[in-house]
């Protein structure tokens, strides 16, 4: 056949074919309001500028992920909140620790600074040593030798060790880390050596504490949302209902329109093929579908059928020897609108404002790949079909 020698369709087929597989082998991941999980906002003590702010989220995203929660999702929302999204396997009660500990370590002998968590320069893991239960970790040079000259002579002294003003520790300063030489390895005992779940909670906390930093500023929990994966099924079945009842109502009004069904099927087809290439999109860019994506889909794909019903009514009222020019007055009109579209979803892409960031990745994809990809392929496909 002719027209699947047409480059514009070729590459429309090829798209198709390689979201497909996307879809398949690597699958679509799914936001907490679709899959299950807890929203947790954050409020900072204070404003926070956009510099301040990006500090914050490496923070928090580095104590995440050193408790093994990659697949989390943390954005700011306006200047003093912090959204963070985390899946429904995860440890809630030693998470909100986690990220609600500032974690300015200061360790103090005698009423003397001995040396700070900017001072560390290599943590371990929670674990037995010989002193205990705990954190084991290493200063930098100058740290060391700053805790030389304050521990010298005081062997018998109890080394106070505070987290965010809190003791957590006070072990007695041994004479040999007492005789003004440096010591580099340092030890924050816990428990003894059957440590119970909470110390164990605990020293992972100041282990996270310590390996990500310090926050610029205090934090606290404003509120805490959860989804059940059970009702984030029912979100994702609700959404697929709603999804088929618009195709159909589309359908119909089409249909209604242009009471042909060789016109309709390709305007339809067209339309669903776009829905493949943004989920495609979405799942090469591992970007987490929630509701707000959801709805950036129906939008994107509601242009779309748009843009060919201006395409089909050009490719109609032209005449044989004008249908060239008719096509190219329908794209003008399509790139017009799809950069006021366009126009409309970036700034809530750059400001990244909360879930509608969702809602602007899709719908600006969406219609992106519809004027660059499926537009192009339906409009040499009505031609093609109007022609037979």
């Amino acid at each position: 056949m002719k027209l699947l020698k047409d480059p514009k369709v070729i590459i429309l087929l090829v798209c198709i074919l390689a979201s497909l597989l996307l879809i398949a082998f690597k699958g679509i991941s799914f936001g907490v309001d679709l899959s299950g999980g807890s929203t947790i906002v954050l409020q900072t003590e204070t404003e926070l500028s956009d510099s301040e702010m990006v500090v914050v989220n490496e923070i928090l995203t580095s104590r995440l992920n050193t408790n093994g929660l990659s697949d989390v999702r943390i954005y700011p929302r306006g200047s003093d909140e912090i959204i963070i999204e985390i899946p429904e396997s995860a440890d809630l009660d030693r998470i909100k620790k986690i990220l609600t500990q500032q974690g300015v370590f200061i360790a103090i002998i005698n009423n003397q600074t001995a040396y700070t968590g900017q001072e560390i320069s290599y943590v371990e893991e929670p674990g037995i040593t010989a002193s205990g239960y705990g954190v084991g970790f290493k200063l930098t040079l100058d740290g060391a030798q700053g805790f030389a000259d304050v521990a010298y002579g005081k062997g018998g002294y109890p080394v106070e060790l505070y987290m965010d003003g809190n003791l957590i520790s006070a072990p007695i300063l041994s004479a040999d880390l007492a005789d003004g030489n440096i010591h580099q390895s340092q030890v924050i005992t816990v428990a003894g050596s059957s440590p119970t779940e909470e110390d164990i909670d605990e020293a992972w906390v100041i282990y996270t504490a310590l390996q990500s930093g310090s926050l610029p500023v205090k934090v606290q929990i404003e509120y805490i949302s959860s989804v059940s994966p059970t009702l984030g099924s029912e979100f994702i079945k609700g959404s697929a209902i709603a999804g088929f009842f618009a195709f159909i109502a589309v359908a119909a009004v089409i249909s209604f329109r242009y009471k042909n069904p060789k016109i309709v099927l390709p305007i339809l087809i067209t339309g669903f093929s776009e829905v493949l290439l943004i989920l495609g999109f979405a799942s090469l860019i591992n970007w987490k579908l929630d509701l707000a994506s959801i709805a950036g889909i129906i939008a994107a794909v509601g242009t779309g059928v748009d843009h060919q019903i201006v395409i089909t009514d050009e490719t109609i009222a032209g005449e044989a020897k004008k249908v060239t020019k008719s096509i190219k007055r329908a794209f003008f009109i399509i790139f017009g609108a799809a950069a006021t579209t366009i126009a409309a979803m970036l700034p809530l892409f750059v400001m990244g404002i909360g879930m509608l960031k969702g809602f602007a990745i899709t719908t600006i994809a969406g219609v992106l790949m519809g004027i660059s990809i499926s537009r192009p392929a339906f409009s040499r496909i009505i031609q093609y079909v109007l022609k037979h």
